[in-house]
């Protein structure tokens, strides 16, 4: 008997994505788009599923969906069903079948734990098609895209964490001859009591964050909702969020001073986004509302939002200064002075307003050192040409040679003013380590920029591990987990970022696997203590837990049995410390 199911997928598959064929109401819609979603990825239909290498089957998912998926299991004995479980990329991390003959021929069809069953990967199918339609599908026998699922049926529906985002699909399947539309309302039923785990296991600020999330939404303006560990957002505010995002924000938001009032402005620096940040005090901790908005694109402007006792900040980009010029003030300068301490990128600041400038000239770059003798003969030549000139660490210029560094100076300035120059003189200094001599020359010059330490400037520390990361590790081999950015975050940086380059440069060179942790950092980035004062009792505490995890080779699970405390109490702990794991409550977006 023809298969009319697989010649209408086979058919549409010849006439391409927006071809049409005539399903006579034997496929239904659903379905159809799904088929047109699978051809649109290029989707195989004949490769086997793929293994995924790194599922977390100890998540707050699987603890939550565990013995619900245990008792279903004993209800369904004997039917011939499996029950499966995938996260919200699509890949397995759970699976209950009847025995072991069952198992062993579902591990031979590669339906089993760290395989991938997403819609991109495998074509239409229950586990992945359910989170992209986000509601119950039923997929039987050709239906499926993929050949080696062609002998099965399945049901399945999305689960939902209780901000109402998907954070994975449960499933129920069996060979077609077990094919009944009751399957549908079972995996209902399976899915729900999975969503009411959800909830009573959520810890309280989770269940604030999901509050504030459904009350500030909409789909149409980008908004985040975050605390110190995770972030809710919807569809139009995922491109403004990511790890360093995250730990940046954070950072200006819980050290913004919120005694005028609950809201705040901030302005991304080197774009045109603002973003307007409400504190909220509901629910054990506070928490914060993001509103993204381009200045550029119509929509709501500043003054249409109700911001009562705000302050506008910049969110400082990695090589932004901590001060920056106008336009109109870069062009005047005819010698232009970045100020501050040696190691806080002086240099690359001054970098970046020359390309600012887009004058097109290259520059020259010259490190003044005691154990070298500076050339300067050949910077007046090179500014006589037309040359850009970078003179890096002026501090570092000796009494004895303060009278060439005042007549560079004094020359191009005449120069310049002749218009027998096209050159820019730029310069970077510490004044507060300059001899007297040169000291008042820098004084007489007057900074452009002047930049920070990191330690007074933590929030630009995630955009240079991003830039540092594109430098070292070019391929993209590695990312660092939220909590061991947070520790940057922490770390006071006596080297500035002469010392964070050290360090990511070594951290990508020598740590094996794609996410660098917390307990891949030196230890003294890893002991580094919160922002905040700890009492005695705290401190113990804190070099006790520190010591249980490395110990335990960081298993938190090991680490609170040789504390001898409960997992849940060490997690509390860890996040009253600064000491936050890389397991984080529901850390979903919608």
């Amino acid at each position: 008997m023809p298969d009319r199911v697989r010649e209408a997928r086979q058919e549409l598959m010849r006439v391409g994505l927006l071809g049409e064929v005539r399903a006579d109401g034997l496929i239904p819609d659903l379905i159809l788009r799904s088929w047109r979603r699978s051809i649109s990825n290029s989707v195989d239909g004949s490769a086997p599923c793929r293994r995924q290498h790194e599922i977390d089957t100890d998540s707050v998912l699987c603890r939550a969906a565990g013995p619900v998926l245990d008792r279903w299991q004993q209800h369904l004995t004997d039917t011939g069903t499996t029950l499966f479980l995938s996260d919200r990329a699509g890949s397995i991390v759970a699976r209950r079948a009847d025995d072991n003959r069952l198992r062993r021929r579902l591990d031979n069809a590669h339906a089993a734990e760290g395989f991938d069953y997403s819609e991109e990967s495998v074509g239409t199918n229950g586990l992945g098609t359910s989170i992209v339609e986000g509601r119950a599908v039923y997929v039987q026998g050709s239906q499926h895209y993929n050949d080696a699922l062609s002998e099965l049926v399945c049901a399945a529906v999305p689960v939902r964490t209780p901000a109402g985002a998907v954070i994975a699909s449960v499933s129920l399947g069996g060979p077609v001859g077990t094919a009944s539309r009751l399957m549908v309302s079972l995996t209902k039923e399976i899915g729900q009591q999975i969503e009411e785990r959800l909830r009573a296991t959520a810890r309280p600020q989770d269940l604030a964050l999901a509050m504030s999330f459904m009350r500030f939404t909409n789909s149409g303006r980008p908004t985040v909702v975050m605390d110190h560990e995770s972030l809710l957002a919807n569809t139009p505010g995922l491109p403004y969020v990511s790890v360093h995002s995250h730990v940046m924000l954070w950072e200006l938001l819980s050290s913004h001073d919120w005694s005028s009032g609950d809201t705040a402005r901030l302005l991304v620096e080197d774009t045109s986004v603002e973003v307007v940040a409400r504190r909220v005090l509901d629910g054990p901790r506070a928490h914060f509302v993001l509103n993204f908005h381009d200045l550029r694109e119509p929509g709501p402007t500043a003054s249409s939002y109700a911001v009562t006792g705000e302050r506008r900040r910049s969110v400082l980009s990695a090589s932004a200064p901590t001060s920056a010029p106008t336009p109109a003030a870069e062009t005047r300068r005819a010698v232009a002075l970045v100020e501050g301490m040696p190691g806080s990128g002086r240099a690359t600041t001054a970098r970046t307003l020359h390309a600012r400038r887009e004058s097109g000239t290259s520059l020259w770059t010259t490190v003044v050192s005691s154990a070298e003798d500076t050339p300067w003969a050949t910077l007046t030549e090179r500014l006589a040409e037309g040359t850009d000139v970078l003179v890096r660490r002026v501090e570092n210029v000796g009494e004895h040679d303060a009278h060439h560094l005042s007549r560079l100076v004094a020359g191009q300035r005449s120069a310049t003013q002749g218009a027998g120059r096209r050159g820019t003189l730029w310069i970077t200094a510490c004044s507060e380590y300059a001899p007297a001599a040169v000291r008042r020359i820098i004084d007489g010059i007057g900074p452009l920029a002047r930049t920070e330490t990191l330690a007074r400037t933590p929030e630009r520390i995630p955009g240079l591990v991003r830039d540092v990361l594109q430098q070292a590790d070019p391929q993209g081999r590695h990312a660092f987990s939220p909590a061991a950015l947070q520790a940057l975050v922490q770390w006071h940086w006596p080297g500035n970022i002469t010392e964070l380059v050290d360090i990511v440069t070594a951290l990508v060179r020598d740590v094996p696997t794609p996410v660098i942790q917390r307990r891949h950092l030196p230890e003294r980035l890893r002991d580094a203590p919160p922002r905040r004062r700890l009492g005695l009792i705290e401190e113990a505490e804190r070099d006790a837990i520190i010591r249980a995890l490395d110990t335990a080779a960081g298993n938190k699970s090991e680490a609170a049995t040789l504390l001898g405390i409960g997992r849940t109490t060490l997690y509390r702990k860890l996040r009253q410390l600064g000491l936050d794991g890389d397991e984080s409550a529901l850390q979903q977006t919608q």
